[in-house]
């Protein structure tokens, strides 16, 4: 098994597109023995450069005394110093929007070598899964996906260690990675992944240059599928699943569940908002 370089794979995301299944399917592919990876234990090399504790451990600057500019000034630094000394492949996860700080840097940094994966998903879904995430109404939920101002990614009180995510609008945060020249970057829809897991993941492995099986392919797709996962989480539950949760972090999956739950009124609010790129993206 081998890839192209070193470096970073930056597996990004609006929330709830599916960012943590596709961790679970690239742990599978990489890692799994015998059984599946434990879904609290996701064996993907590579450190979270949102994550103050490592950065201060790193620098011994006390992040907490910096303005958000100073942060955006310094995380591309902290970033390349995070990763300065893998010896493999680092998958790191974010939500963060692609963006360039006041000095015209990205805000994850131009690394040598790195790619991103980014994973779609139908915004009126993903407005049904942020609500059960939240544990907030439907309307609260298509206002975060909808909401430009920059405020939605906002780290609530768990995630305090943290650095701030800036999300902006669903359309604003997919096309910021879509539309960047920085990073080459794999577009992987949801549905896809669905409706044809075989194809569409083996099409993800080879853009990152990995030399794997078939069965491989379909082993991890075996280990990583949703009532698998579900069984996980109801025996062990899930780490990342918020207390206020109304359902379970794996509830569904199913695309087109939208059309079961949101009212006419709110499928149009999504619709107005997004139509471009949804038109683009095969959702209309």
């Amino acid at each position: 098994m081998t890839a192209r370089d070193h470096g970073v794979v930056w597996l990004a995301s609006f929330p709830k597109s599916g960012n943590t299944w596709l961790r679970l399917l690239l742990a599978n592919l990489l890692y799994a023995d015998e059984q599946p990876v434990d879904i609290n234990h996701i064996t993907l090399p590579g450190s979270s450069p949102i994550s103050r504790h490592a950065i201060e451990a790193l620098t011994l600057i006390d992040t907490s005394l910096l303005t958000h500019s100073e942060v955006d000034r310094l995380r591309p630094q902290w970033t390349r110093l995070a990763t300065a000394d893998a010896t493999e492949r680092s998958y790191i996860k974010t939500h963060d929007l692609w963006r360039l700080n006041a000095a015209g840097e990205p805000i994850l940094g131009r690394l040598t070598h790195s790619v991103a994966m980014y994973v779609v998903r139908d915004p009126r879904d993903v407005a049904v899964s942020l609500a059960h995430h939240f544990g907030c109404s439907l309307d609260k939920a298509i206002g975060y996906l909808n909401d430009g101002s920059g405020d939605a990614g906002r780290v609530p009180r768990r995630y305090a260690a943290r650095f701030d995510s800036y999300l902006y609008s669903w359309s604003q945060h997919v096309s910021s990675w879509l539309e960047q020249r920085d990073v080459p970057v794999h577009l992987l829809r949801y549905e896809d992944l669905l409706a044809n897991g075989p194809a569409a993941f083996a099409e993800a492995v080879a853009f990152l240059g990995l030399d794997v099986s078939a069965q491989a392919i379909e082993r991890a797709l075996h280990f990583a599928a949703f009532d698998q996962l579900q069984r996980q989480e109801q025996t062990h539950g899930f780490q990342e699943k918020l207390g206020r949760a109304s359902a379970p972090f794996f509830r569904s999956g199913r695309a087109g569940a939208w059309s079961e739950v949101l009212s006419p009124e709110q499928q149009e609010r999504i619709v107005c908002a997004h139509r471009p790129l949804m038109e683009r993206l095969g959702y209309l």
